[in-house]
């Protein structure tokens, strides 16, 4: 769970403090949301909150296992193995 507060409303952007599992007695983390440009952008992450880069073989083994568990099931709408790592952050990913 993840609680939000507007700190700043603007014409052109919103700023957001997020709370990992709702606590609010430690450091935010912040996500300012462009109106404009229609973005996202995590300034700073809460004290609780991590982040890492998922490689890609590792998305890959997930995918291979999904594939397979479709065509068990006479499915063929495959998804595509990728080339490039994924960037997370765990709790700020699920905020938005």
């Amino acid at each position: 769970m993840v609680t939000f507060k507007l700190i700043e409303k603007y014409e052109e952007k919103l700023v957001y403090w997020y709370y990992p599992e709702g606590n609010e007695e430690k450091r935010p983390g912040t996500i300012v949301v462009n109106r404009l440009k229609e973005e996202i952008e995590f300034t700073e992450l809460a004290e609780d909150d991590w982040e890492r880069e998922i490689p890609a073989g590792e998305i890959n083994e997930l995918i291979e296992s999904i594939n397979q568990m479709k065509c068990e099931n006479g499915e063929t709408d495959f998804l595509s193995l990728v080339t490039e790592p994924e960037h997370d952050i765990w709790y700020g990913n699920h905020a938005i």
